[in-house]
């Protein structure tokens, strides 16, 4: 009597799933909307070699159905338990994000933790990859995204926050915008621009997008900036990084014009200037002056493509709600927002010069 209670407890989850009879999904792509969609499933095909890897396609009118379809065609069970990475085409984007990922919110298998990516063109090519990859390709991708995170060039993003930000009325998503290079390999072009639910078509560069990331989520590990100096009829290469990015913000209103205006100070690290003599003050303050004015300016052509895009992605709405709820009250924020004046003035101190004499 004891062994036959005792096999009832050892016989196993009513719901277990074993890896042996999976095909465990890694990364998928999704072109097309709902009623006529298309999306590839891309898993590894040995377990000698990770990066040798199967694509699956499926077809459908929803998403649930086009796994269903892809389903069919693999001698194994789809799971994505260890999914990395969801590739959507633009043009997808365009229409309606969250309608395209309310499965994955539904789906208790799914890991929140997984990166969101805007791809140029279609998604295939970027589950095709030309070049061979150096590791299994769920792996590759999610490496490849975090790798811009921890150098402050996009701000962390993952399902769980792209729906939170979906949804926010002061604060609008930016997603990793990728293209193919020439090699054939996925390269990294920028932020996707969000308004609401949908892709604003419009995406920024990757120094603009590093300072919505400075400006809005903060620096990550590691902050490099690099110009090209015009200088006494030489071109001049201007390295540093940034060891600290603090920021004041101040409103101000005139009649019907609401002004934000940034103070920033900025420690930086010299890593490469060729002329030298950094040591000398009236070698340095020229360098100062100068990379001061380049910042600024590039701050001033992101914010005037996020308001022309009608995307709040740096969340200066939510600041507006919180300190300044008369001035949120007054209409919607979104049209207060892309008439607004944004400037900022931006202190720069050469901490460490690197130089050699």
């Amino acid at each position: 009597m004891f062994f036959l209670i005792s096999s009832i407890f050892l016989s196993g989850c009513w719901d277990q799933r074993l890896y042996k009879d999976l095909s465990i999904i890694s990364v998928i792509g999704v072109d097309g909307y709902i009623g006529d969609i298309k999306a590839y499933y891309a898993y590894p095909s040995s377990s000698d070699d990770p990066t040798k890897y199967i694509v699956l396609d499926g077809k459908g009118k929803t998403a649930r159905e086009v796994r269903m379809d892809a389903n069919k065609k693999s001698e194994q069970a789809i799971d994505i338990a260890e999914l990395t990475t969801i590739l959507f085409s633009e043009d997808t984007a365009k229409k309606n994000l969250y309608k395209m990922l309310d499965v994955y919110y539904r789906s208790a298998q799914s890991p929140m933790t997984a990166k969101v990516v805007l791809t140029e063109g279609s998604v295939k090519k970027f589950l095709d990859l030309k070049e061979n990859i150096p590791k299994e390709i769920g792996e590759y991708y999610l490496d490849f995204i975090k790798s811009f995170e921890e150098y402050s060039i996009y701000p962390k993003t993952n399902l769980e926050i792209a729906a939170n930000r979906m949804f926010s009325e002061g604060v609008d998503l930016g997603l990793p915008y990728i293209k193919i290079s020439g090699k054939g390999l996925p390269e990294a072009e920028g932020l996707a621009l969000f308004n609401g639910q949908k892709y604003t078509g419009i995406h920024l560069t990757q120094r603009e997008s590093l300072f919505v990331t400075l400006l809005g989520y903060g620096k990550a590990k590691m902050v490099e900036v690099s110009y090209l100096w015009n200088k006494d009829e030489e071109k001049e290469p201007v390295s540093f990084n940034i060891i600290r990015f603090k920021q004041k913000k101040k409103v101000t209103q005139v009649g019907s014009k609401i002004k934000l205006s940034y103070e920033i100070k900025m420690p930086i690290v010299m890593t490469e200037y060729p002329p030298d003599h950094l040591n000398k003050k009236e070698k340095r303050e020229p360098l100062k002056k100068f990379i001061e004015k380049r910042i600024e300016k590039d701050i001033a052509k992101m914010f005037k493509k996020c308001q022309e895009a009608s995307s709040d992605v740096v969340g200066i709405g939510e600041d507006i709600r919180a300190y300044h709820p008369d001035l949120w009250k007054e209409g919607k924020w979104k049209e207060l927002y892309k008439d607004m004046e944004i400037e900022a003035k931006v202190n720069v101190q050469i901490v460490r010069s690197g130089s050699t004499r």
